[in-house]
């Protein structure tokens, strides 16, 4: 049994890819999605229109008026913001709270992923919806490791001091990384094939021939995610951490620090209303 293996055996239930989500991820090639399809796909599952109503709510979105409908929450988010929001809690709910991982601040580091994924996909040529799922996904593995390895995950966690320690610590102690475990529950999930491939992929994203660009940027939106999660400068860390990433894609540091990369704060200020 290979190391990744470990995590998807034992006759315990893989939580289930949620039909929303199915439906949003299927949605990203279509054109003629519009606010209302979103919105009508967030109705159908209450908790997350109830999640939606919340964010609508926060101070980021709504700080001088009170939101009382789904129709309302989503004119206000707008497009983009209402599929993240929707594809973010229906994807979060189908994941129990697992131990060895402060549940916050895990999803606060996924969601980070998943915007800082989509604001590099938009300058590499990515597309960013795909991006954004790709991102936010990453870190599901972990959950599923620690569902059989509790305390390993919790001191993987303490080790990480430092912007991409993650995956080093992880292949060091466990023999696999949780974007590797990601790939093969994204292979269950039927996901589509560049979805699983990047994620397996992203540890060593330039290993692969030709190296995937999906991966690449996945690499680099954790870096980022890390860095903030650890109030450090982002774009320093991709350019400390990643440096032949960002030479084989031939763009440096201070070019991408013009480019108005999101804030974590930005990123992470409405995870409470969605993980609440």
């Amino acid at each position: 049994m290979s190391a990744i293996d470990r995590f998807f055996t034992g006759g315990v239930a893989l939580p289930s890819m949620p039909e929303v989500a199915r439906q949003l991820i299927a949605s990203f090639q279509d054109d003629a999605v519009d606010l209302r399809t979103i919105t009508d796909l967030a109705e159908r599952e209450q908790s997350i229109a109830v999640k939606v109503i919340r964010v609508a709510n926060s101070a980021r979105y709504s700080p001088t008026r009170d939101v009382a409908s789904l129709r309302d929450a989503a004119i206000i988010l707008g497009m983009e913001s209402l599929r993240n929001i929707v594809l973010s809690s229906a994807i979060l709910q189908a994941f129990p709270r697992a131990q060895g991982l402060d549940r916050i601040r895990f999803w606060k580091h996924s969601i980070a992923t998943g915007g800082y994924a989509r604001w590099l996909g938009r300058l590499l040529g990515v597309d960013s919806d795909s991006s954004y799922l790709a991102g936010f996904m990453l870190r599901s593995g972990q959950l599923l490791m620690a569902r059989s390895i509790p305390t390993l995950i919790a001191d993987v966690e303490a080790r990480c001091r430092f912007p991409g320690a993650r995956m080093r610590v992880e292949r060091e102690l466990i023999g696999c990384t949780h974007a590797e475990v990601t790939a093969e529950l994204s292979r269950r999930w039927s996901l589509p094939v560049r979805l699983s491939s990047a994620f397996s992929a992203t540890p060593a994203p330039l290993a692969e021939t030709p190296p995937s660009l999906l991966a690449i940027t996945l690499h680099m939106a954790a870096l980022m995610a890390d860095a903030g999660d650890l109030s450090l400068d982002p774009i320093a860390a991709l350019g400390h951490q990643a440096p032949q990433l960002l030479q084989h894609l031939r763009i440096d540091a201070t070019w991408l620090s013009t480019q108005k990369p999101p804030t974590w704060a930005e990123l992470t200020s409405a995870v409470e209303e969605m993980a609440g």
